[in-house]
């Protein structure tokens, strides 16, 4: 544990020394993130580099690492290619947008060599139960390990100090798996990466200096499944994904809830929105640290549980089960569903949000085609003619068209709102807020083209 120890300062130090200089360069232009318009309610631009001064401390830890065991390279270069990779294509997305549907095949390719390189889940050990063995669905298994783990952590990246926080509770996790096991390289890596991400929380913690960037997510997603395959090879697989499971089970919940919200209302599955378990808790009137600081709390509880679970080879598992739902009941009552009075107001509400499907995917078709306007308009006066009325045909009105309004503000530059109007009988608040999302990167778009104010 001694050495465990000296690679966790190791990779603190040098991510405390090394990430001022990444804020310097990112000041040059590159990766900067722009003040957003709905969700993380930035003032000015912000790095989005933060993964840079991981990766390489993760690097230099493996070569430190294999220094002590040169033996097993073999071992480390599978998840060196993906780690690698995996961060360079977040990187790309953050420097010039490359959207989800390159983002999602990239990811697919590299969890693919990976696996192929001799990285996989081939069977599930089970104290008591014996072997599964995959067999064909290995590579499936472990695709879908190696993708969802790094998408749920860049899901839950839209809070000052969130994701990095939840990365270094895991990693800690993992790192006392790994010594649990006697698998101390996996310790030293684990360890390493907590130490990086406690060195840049002191750059991350609100307010933010710098961001993670898609890069920094996937780089610490990618890690955390790969070592929870890894630590597993003197122990049960089964539960030491358990325990990876049960340690993100405050992500996992929010990427559940977050992925049949937008489900029902129609929106793509990687539409952003501001109603993430952080956001709701904002609405309530809590400080970003506090907020910050409870998650933190549940997510240390969540992992000494998975551990309990895989020190008692199961024993405690239908506990954890029981407190999960539990949990999951609480989660879903106050932070969604507070307004919700009995069963048959929640079937009514639910109704309600199905019913609203189609004019959510009608609006982001009129999207869609105003995008390709912002090209086509040979003049902005052309081109907000052609907006207003687009707005029009969804259902929004003019200032004044109507005695019952709904005012809705839409900030698409970090300070100046963009304001439209609705008729209230056509639906509340928050569902034509949803509506005018749909429009507000047409927006931006042509506001960067012709200023209309």
């Amino acid at each position: 544990m001694t050495v465990g120890i000296f690679f966790f300062i190791f990779g603190f130090i040098l991510t405390v020394v090394m990430t001022p200089w990444v804020i310097q360069l990112a000041q040059s232009g590159v990766g900067l993130d722009a003040p957003d318009e709905s969700r993380k309610q930035q003032m000015l631009p912000i790095p989005r580099l933060g993964g840079m001064p991981i990766m390489l401390a993760l690097t230099l830890g493996l070569v430190l690492i294999l220094m002590r065991q040169p033996s097993r390279s073999g071992e480390w270069f599978p998840i060196l290619i993906g780690a690698s990779l995996m961060y360079a294509l977040g990187l790309w997305d953050d420097i010039s947008r490359i959207g989800a549907k390159k983002k999602l095949l990239g990811q697919l390719s590299i969890a693919s060599l990976v696996c192929l390189l001799g990285l996989s889940i081939d069977r599930f050990s089970i104290p008591g139960y014996g072997q599964i063995e995959l067999g064909m669905w290995a590579l499936p298994v472990t695709v879908f390990w190696l993708i969802a783990i790094p998408n749920i952590v860049n899901l839950i990246d839209g809070f000052d100090g969130l994701a990095g926080g939840l990365g270094m509770f895991m990693s800690l996790t993992l790192g006392s798996v790994g010594f649990y096991t006697e698998h101390y390289a996996v310790t030293w890596f684990a360890f390493t990466m907590a130490g990086a991400l406690l060195g840049f929380l002191v750059y991350n913690f609100p307010p933010a200096k710098i961001y993670l960037g898609d890069g920094g997510a996937y780089l610490i997603g990618f890690v955390i499944a790969a070592l929870s395959m890894s630590s597993a090879h003197k122990g049960s697989i089964a539960a030491v994904l358990m325990v990876t499971v049960v340690g993100l089970g405050l992500p996992i919940l929010d990427t559940v809830m977050a992925l049949v919200r937008r489900a029902m209302r129609g929106f793509p599955l990687f539409h952003a929105d501001s109603e993430h378990i952080h956001h709701r808790l904002q609405e309530f009137g809590f400080s970003k640290r506090r907020i910050l600081l409870g998650l933190y709390g549940v997510c240390v509880t969540l992992s000494l549980i998975g551990l309990a679970i895989f020190w008692n080879q199961g024993g405690t598992l239908p506990i954890a089960i029981g407190a999960g739902v539990l949990f999951m009941m609480v989660i879903g009552v106050v932070l969604h569903y507070h307004r919700v009075n009995s069963w048959q107001d929640a079937h009514r509400k639910v109704k309600r949000v199905l019913s609203r499907r189609q004019t959510v995917q009608y609006a982001l078709l009129q999207a869609k085609v105003l995008m390709i306007e912002v090209e086509r308009c040979e003049s902005g006066e052309e081109f907000w003619g052609v907006f207003e009325q687009t707005l029009r045909r969804v259902g929004f009105c003019e200032d004044g068209e109507v005695d019952r309004q709904v005012i809705v503000n839409i900030r698409y530059n970090g300070t100046r709102p963009w304001t439209v109007y609705a008729p209230r009988e056509g639906g509340t608040e928050g569902e034509w807020q949803r509506i005018a999302e749909c429009f507000r990167p047409v927006y931006v778009r042509a506001q960067e083209r012709w200023n209309r104010w």
